[in-house]
């Protein structure tokens, strides 16, 4: 996974589809695809192209506590549809917890890796980590890499913990049902392999059962944020040559017993937010929960928490309806998925979908797995000459096509990069003023996957309905819209973006609050599409309130950004 600093950037271009965006959540109640191989107890669920080919395919581990069971692969049949069976199965079988997939080695393949929860006696003994190391398109049968200390763990994270552009694993360790803490650890990378002992330790021990890396601070390297039972979910902080031992940051609203978390900004102000789903089986309030970001740190009380109450499991942050903001899609065992909608940075405490099924829900992951709204996104972030980690504006990728640092890809410094969260992460910052292009695949039509461990039922894929035209007189690719600038408030410099739905003539101007006109920031034709500058106010001009206002075709869309001084 990757991470970028934000700099400026700019989307120079968008794919030629166009979108009618739906006001109705575009997923039927019923998923469109069910495997068939119900034996399992699927826990782990990740999308990647494996075998690039260009087609996402379904990576799962299975066997949660109840049995020992493979890590499996789905591949995609290059037409948008999946096999009701594993295409590839590992040799080795483990009570196998849940995935990251990251490119290790820097070949070009993503490789997985399982957290194993306990091992081969039981819970008596604990598990371990491993990886499966991509050979052009194919996982290795067993593992390449297992760790040398065994560790209870159900969840583990790929993330650039030392900032050298290449990937390390993060690793959720407790096992909660008796009382087994473990310190949480990180294993990094060394030349593409990973060390066999961890190199990082959390300074307590505790029961940790998701981990994430995000830029929570929003000061340009990722830090390191786990959902916790039997205590609070806490954030420990990056500070560039390493990593604190001691969280600095703890959640604080009562009884938590933590079971998955996703990190993604809700609210548009350019910081991260957290979502946790809590699981009552052993106590506390088993809710959904929100907590916002404010000047780079969490608030320790959530502000948002669901009417539902229950067995709490996956989640997830993802763009379904295609209208800029990050909507909430829950899971919990013996349960329906839902899907709690976007409004401005609200959310409404009862869900605005709910499946038919009624299973037990572990991973939810979005992706385009039948690219049917496949975006090509063009974009150039200029180096301060000290950031190295850069957040696309959009997420998950589906892919990055090209990378050049003024032009030349061959002057690119190392990187790796998180598909699933939008980050790259170099080893090097950029020299100052550098032109940093990125060409990347995303989609205005998600999809997603659920593992599930009742074996009754297989895994399940929703597909997204959303209305797509091409071309024709119902070309509604884009709106007139300008979003809120991000960071806000800011200093020195932010991001503004704007949509317009036609090709013309755009001005998009500053003004005080008493009508002064400030700045011309465009005046000249743009395509139609969504665009992005970015401001750095001169030096004289003081703190304070400032509008935001875009004119296009005789109609007009202003917003307030707030300057720090």
């Amino acid at each position: 996974m990757i991470a970028r600093p934000k700099l400026l950037f700019a989307i120079v271009a968008v794919c030629a589809l166009t979108i009618r965006t739906v006001a109705q959540v575009p997923f039927s109640t019923s998923p469109t695809w069910i495997s068939t191989d119900v034996a399992n107890y699927s826990t782990g669920c990740a999308w990647a192209d494996i075998n690039q080919d260009g087609w996402l395919d379904l990576v799962v581990a299975n066997g949660n506590d109840m049995a020992r069971q493979r890590v499996v692969v789905y591949l995609n049949n290059g037409n948008g549809t999946l096999p009701a069976t594993p295409s590839w199965q590992s040799s080795d079988v483990d009570y196998h917890g849940h995935l990251s997939v990251g490119d290790v080695n820097g070949d070009g393949y993503p490789d997985v890796a399982v957290s194993v929860y306990i091992g081969g006696a039981g819970f008596s003994q604990k598990g371990k980590v491993k990886l499966y190391i991509n050979n052009n398109g194919t996982l290795s049968s067993n593992p390449a890499w297992v760790s040398s200390d065994a560790v209870y763990s159900f969840s583990c994270a790929f993330g650039d913990a030392d900032g050298d552009g290449d990937l390390d694993l993060a690793v959720a360790g407790g096992e909660s049902y008796n009382n087994r803490s473990e310190q949480n650890r990180i294993y990094y990378n060394r030349s593409g392999v990973l060390d066999s002992l961890p190199q990082w330790k959390a300074r307590d021990a505790g029961y940790s059962y998701d981990v994430t890396w995000a830029d929570i601070d929003n000061d340009g390297d990722l830090d390191l944020v786990f959902a916790n039972e039997k205590g609070s979910n806490r954030v420990f902080m990056n500070y560039g040559d390493t990593i604190g031992t001691v969280p600095i940051w703890l959640s604080a609203d009562g009884a938590l017993n933590a079971n998955s978390l996703f990190v993604a900004d809700l609210d548009g102000n350019g910081l991260l937010d957290l979502a946790v789903s809590d699981n009552n089986q052993l106590g506390g309030t088993g809710r959904f929960k929100l907590y916002r970001n404010q000047g780079g740190r969490l608030d320790s009380i959530p502000f948002w928490t669901s009417s539902f109450s229950g067995y709490g499991s996956g989640i997830n942050l993802a763009d379904i309806d295609y209208d800029g903001d990050r909507d909430l899609i829950t899971g919990g065992w013996w349960n329906p998925l839902r899907i709690y909608t976007n409004q401005n940075g609200s959310f409404t405490s009862t869900p605005q979908w709910t499946s038919a099924t009624n299973s037990v829900v572990e991973a939810i992951v979005f992706g385009d797995y039948d690219n049917d709204g496949l975006d090509t996104l063009n974009l150039q972030f200029v180096s301060d000459g000290q950031k190295k980690l850069y957040y696309l504006p959009r997420a998950p990728i589906q892919r990055i096509l090209r990378l050049t640092w003024n032009g030349d890809p061959d002057s690119v410094a190392p990187y790796c990069y998180d598909l699933e969260n939008g980050w790259i992460s170099f080893s090097l910052p950029a020299g100052p003023g550098t032109l940093i292009d990125v060409r990347a695949v995303v989609s205005h039509d998600l999809d997603f996957a659920v593992s599930n461990w009742d074996n009754s039922i297989g895994n399940y894929v929703f597909k997204n309905t959303i209305t797509v035209s091409v071309g024709g007189e119902n070309h509604t690719l884009s709106q007139f819209r300008l979003y809120q600038n991000y960071p806000n408030p800011f200093n020195p410099s932010t991001h503004i973006t704007y949509e317009i739905e036609s090709s013309g003539l755009i001005a998009l101007k500053v003004y005080d609050l008493l009508g002064r006109q400030i700045a011309i920031l465009v005046n000249e034709e743009k395509p139609r599409g969504v665009h992005t500058i970015q401001w750095k106010p001169q030096e004289w001009l003081s703190s304070g309130v400032y509008l935001i206002r875009l004119e296009a075709s005789g109609r007009t869309a202003t917003t307030r950004m707030v300057l720090l001084r």
